[in-house]
């Protein structure tokens, strides 16, 4: 199982909400400890996202 220490409440709640919305496979990998699958899910969703970008859309940074 995961946890983290938060020193403020509003902390913890921006990151349980943020969790709420990863897969459940990011899920998995984060109760497991398990950063590298962590890094290639996030990965993954990325290369997606761009592949099917709208055309038009400046994505890039500056």
């Amino acid at each position: 199982m995961w946890y983290e220490v938060f020193k403020e409440i509003e902390q913890a709640i921006f990151f349980e909400k943020k969790i709420k919305k990863c897969s459940s496979n990011k899920k998995r990998a984060l109760a497991e400890g398990d950063g590298n699958m962590l890094q290639i899910l996030a990965e993954y969703r990325n290369t997606s996202y761009f592949k099917y970008k709208p055309s038009g859309l400046d994505f890039s940074l500056y």
